[in-house]
């Protein structure tokens, strides 16, 4: 019997001026005892929030019919651009280290339009964050960071614009008194309540099976059947995958097969899914791995459509599965066994035992990232040719994260 996880949501009501249940939020937890944060990696800490409360637990199971809050970091919100969560039920909360570019400008004006509310977390009330104001629905304010009255021209100017006002960490019922007095609309804070800690239990990841489905979701030629094989092959993927559809996909018509599925899902939710449970599997490791993986993958692709030596789905996944060993704390040749390629380009390659054009591709853009411009290339290629593809590559698997 395979042996389950066990994972943790804080859950912390959110109350309206006349004491009724407004939304809970929902916080990252490590376990069950310490009912605090302490966060390494937002992005990670948000995919896990999101992938145990929408993917396994459900909305439905956490909240009821009320709303939930959760919070994003830039990086994860802008690759969300068009999630499907219900926007009736989820409030979008951007955190408070955030700057105002033009992606993630553009990425709260397409959220509006899908009928999300934007929440801002712990706003700074100075000129760099006003920008963001353009863009709320509610504003949250930690009250113990400030004087209150100071802030009230600040604050009515806020609720003339039709803002909500949100007080956190409202832990007297003098502290209740002062902000209702001053016009917020919601509470949070250890007054009402702390926060409870959700206890759930998951099927434990495949790493392997995540790095498969990573290999061809992001490759120019997607074939959505091999997809549906992969999440197929793997319990945990297909339990996540029908379970995120059935809650956040409602639809009149039964999903029938994971082919079904994935096709309902469409290519641009299935990257954002696919990329949610790459963050909350691979958790113990940095997202720059993951940029890592897709600058290789681009660039091994760019430089054999330059030296015209097919099938460049090869050379996109050797740059891939390059750094497996580094996500997943193995030997590379038993990662490479258990995956089962039968490719011997594309072993000898990874395994650097070749003086083929895809060897010396891989071997290129490892010695580009040191910096080193004296290495062997491929044959007729020049550096500039490889230095200008590696740029490429690069701006490539940034927009595929973070596109500005």
């Amino acid at each position: 019997m395979t042996d389950m996880i066990d994972f943790y949501i804080g859950r912390q009501p959110i109350f309206d001026s006349d004491i009724n249940l407004f939304a809970y939020a929902l916080l990252f937890r490590q376990n069950a005892e310490d009912n605090s944060a302490q966060i390494v990696n937002g992005d990670q800490a948000s995919a896990q929030v999101i992938m145990n409360a929408l993917g396994e637990i459900g909305i439905k199971n956490l909240a009821g019919d009320h709303k939930v809050i959760i919070n994003f970091c830039d990086t994860l919100l802008i690759q969300e651009g068009e999630p499907f969560f219900n926007p009736r039920q989820v409030i979008i909360e951007l955190l408070e280290e955030h700057n105002a570019t033009p992606a993630l400008i553009r990425t709260l004006k397409g959220l509006r339009k899908q009928g999300f509310s934007i929440a801002l977390d712990d706003h700074q009330f100075n000129s760099q964050m006003s920008v963001f104001e353009d863009y709320a629905d509610i504003i949250k304010v930690d009250i113990q960071k400030y004087d209150l009255n100071q802030l009230q021209p600040k604050l009515q100017e806020l609720k003339r614009k039709g803002i909500k006002l949100l007080a956190e960490k409202v832990e007297t019922y003098e502290q209740v008194k002062a902000c209702d007095a001053l016009g917020f609309d919601y509470f949070q804070g250890f007054f009402f309540a702390k926060p409870q800690i959700i206890h759930g239990q998951r099927l434990p990841d495949n790493k392997l099976s995540v790095i498969k489905l990573l290999s061809k979701i992001y490759q120019p030629n997607i074939n959505l059947n091999e997809l549906s094989k992969i999440i197929t092959h793997d319990v945990s993927l297909s339990q996540k995958l029908l379970t995120f559809i059935s809650q956040n996909v409602p639809s009149k018509f039964p999903i029938t097969s994971i082919q079904n599925a994935v096709m309902r899902c469409g290519l641009d939710h299935l990257r954002n899914w696919a990329g949610l449970v790459a963050l909350s599997s691979l958790s113990d490791k940095p997202c720059e791995l993951f940029y890592l993986a897709l600058t290789r993958a681009k660039f091994c692709e760019l430089v054999s459509e330059l030296i015209q030596d097919p099938p460049k789905e090869t050379y996109y996944t050797v740059g891939l599965f390059s750094i497996l060993d580094a996500l997943m704390d193995r030997p590379l040749e038993e990662i490479l066994e258990q995956l089962g390629l039968d490719d011997n380009r594309m072993l000898e390659a990874l395994m650097g035992q070749a003086h083929s054009p895809l060897c010396l591709t891989l071997k290129a853009v490892k010695a580009l990232e040191r910096g080193q411009l004296d290495f062997e290339r491929p044959k007729n290629v020049s550096l500039g040719a490889l230095t200008q593809r590696y740029f490429s590559a690069i701006q490539y698997s940034q927009s595929a994260f973070n596109p500005d």
